[in-house]
């Protein structure tokens, strides 16, 4: 019989970390408290495996910013704009709202709201190299005559979307408890994707009009 590894000290202090730091908040969170939560008496046992408090929140925000290109296909380029914008919006669906994502969560809205030191680093490593794939990727959607200021009005407001219904989750799933299930997030992504697809003919139209 397979015997199932036990988790490292450093995962352990990794996970304890994510949750101290949801429900603290980078900036209030203390070494103390992530070690107890991992289980350790040891309080030095943070800088021993990373260095510093600080040098661990970085780690963890790299792990959730790295999280999207981990779960879509690496063959995004090679699709079509539609196919791309399924991939988009379905990947950002299922990071944001499956059950359990909880406490990510609660530190992408802090760093929203209150940006650590490490958040600008964090655009430049992951978010830039996708804005310019998805900016790309609305250009061809919306088609000729598209300017990149309506790409990017585009990317901003279908991102809206999906974090707005995350971070909102709290009130709407009080509100409409029977709509929250395992896969509701399917639902979600295919409800995004119909609603941009609208936004864009919408703005086909207008090239038409003005042609």
């Amino acid at each position: 019989m397979t015997s199932i590894p036990k988790e490292t000290t450093q995962q352990k202090l990794i996970k304890a970390a994510i949750k101290v730091f949801a429900e603290k908040g980078f900036r209030d969170a203390t070494v103390r408290q992530i070690c107890k939560q991992a289980g350790t008496a040891n309080i030095n046992a943070v800088n021993y495996y990373f260095g510093s408090k600080e040098q661990l929140y970085k780690q963890i925000l790299e792990l959730i910013f790295a999280e999207y290109d981990k779960q879509a296909p690496i063959d995004f380029i090679d699709k079509t704009p539609e196919e791309q914008l399924v991939i988009y919006i379905s990947t950002f669906c299922k990071i944001l709202y499956q059950e359990g994502d909880s406490d990510a969560t609660a530190i992408i809205v802090e760093e929203f709201t209150k940006p650590s030191p490490f958040l600008e680093e964090m655009v430049d490593t992951f978010n830039r190299p996708r804005v310019k794939r998805h900016l790309k990727m609305f250009k061809g959607l919306l088609g000729e005559g598209a300017t990149d200021d309506m790409a990017r009005d585009c990317l901003v407001s279908v991102s809206g979307q999906l974090l707005y219904y995350s971070f909102a989750r709290p009130v709407f799933s009080r509100l409409f408890p029977d709509y929250f299930t395992e896969n509701s997030h399917e639902q979600w992504a295919a409800h995004v994707f119909k609603f941009t697809l609208g936004g864009i003919e919408a703005y086909k139209r207008e090239f038409e009009t003005k042609g």
